[in-house]
């Protein structure tokens, strides 16, 4: 959908870009956007060394289909081609 500008389900064009993903689940009334992390060390208990990227959703207005996109990808998959 982000590339494409339609839905790959049922093929329309009414596509809500970039909307933000919430994380209910934050403490009291505020909620926090919903982030991907990658670690460098994630067995370590402190320290892990890592990176994160928030996630923005594109959302058919149709049938209502999302695809989830890691905001800063690249800075994810430098931690993974260190490690390798």
């Amino acid at each position: 959908m982000k590339s494409t500008g339609s839905c790959p389900k049922c093929g329309s064009s009414q596509i809500l870009a970039n909307v933000t993903v919430l994380d209910q689940r934050a403490r009291g009334d505020s909620s926090n956007e919903l982030t991907l992390a990658v670690f460098e060390d994630p067995n370590a208990i402190l320290f892990k060394g890592g990176e994160w990227s928030k996630v923005s959703a594109w959302v058919c207005a149709e049938c209502g289909f999302a695809e989830f996109y890691a905001d800063r990808p690249g800075l994810l998959s430098r931690i993974k081609r260190e490690k390798a």
